[in-house]
C-alpha cells in the first residue's frame, strides 16, 4: 500500500475509533443535562420498583435482578453526562450538579464505579432469591452507591 494510503487508513481507523467510544450524548449542554436528569429518574424508577418488591411484594425477585442490572448498566453513563461545561455555573439549565464533580472528577469517577458495583451486587443477591439478602445489598446501593454520590456531587433542593 502506498504510504499515503497507509497514513489516511491509520487515520480514519483512529477517528473511528474514537468515534466508537465518545459520549453517547450529543447536542448542546442543555441538552446534555436534560440525558443526565432522565437517566437518573430511570434509575430512580429501578430502584422504586425494587423497593416494591422488597416492602410490597410487587413483582418477582427476577424482576427485582432484571431492575439492578438496568441500573448498573445505567452507572456506566454517568460520567460522560457530566462534561465540562454542564455545571451549575453553566447557564445550561437546572441542574443540582455540584462543581466538586469537575474539581474532584477522580472521586466522581470512583463513585459511580461504586454504584455499578453494588448494583451487580444487588442483581446477583436477587438471583439467589434471598429476600433478606436483597434487602441488605439494595440498602447498600442506596445508602453507598446513590446516597453517596448524591451527598457529595448533588446540591440539596432549594
Amino acid at each position: 500500500m502506498h504510504r499515503s494510503l497507509k497514513l489516511l487508513f491509520g487515520l480514519g481507523l483512529a477517528l473511528a475509533i474514537v468515534a466508537s467510544t465518545a459520549p453517547t450524548h450529543a447536542g448542546s449542554p442543555a441538552d446534555t443535562v436534560k440525558e443526565r436528569r432522565a437517566l437518573m429518574k430511570n434509575m430512580g424508577g429501578h430502584a422504586k420498583e425494587i423497593g416494591g418488591f422488597l416492602k410490597k411484594g410487587m413483582g418477582t425477585a427476577a424482576d427485582a435482578a432484571g431492575h439492578a442490572d438496568a441500573i448498573a448498566a445505567n452507572a456506566d453513563k454517568i460520567v460522560a453526562l457530566y462534561p465540562k461545561g454542564t455545571g451549575p455555573d453553566d447557564n445550561v439549565g437546572k441542574t443540582r450538579a455540584k462543581a466538586e464533580i469537575w474539581t474532584d472528577r477522580g472521586k466522581f469517577e470512583a463513585s459511580a464505579a461504586e454504584l455499578k458495583t453494588l448494583a451487580m451486587n444487588l442483581a446477583s443477591a436477587a438471583r439467589g432469591g434471598d429476600k433478606k439478602a436483597i434487602g441488605m445489598a439494595m440498602g447498600a446501593m442506596g445508602k453507598q452507591g446513590c446516597g453517596g454520590c448524591h451527598q457529595a456531587f448533588r446540591a440539596k433542593k432549594k
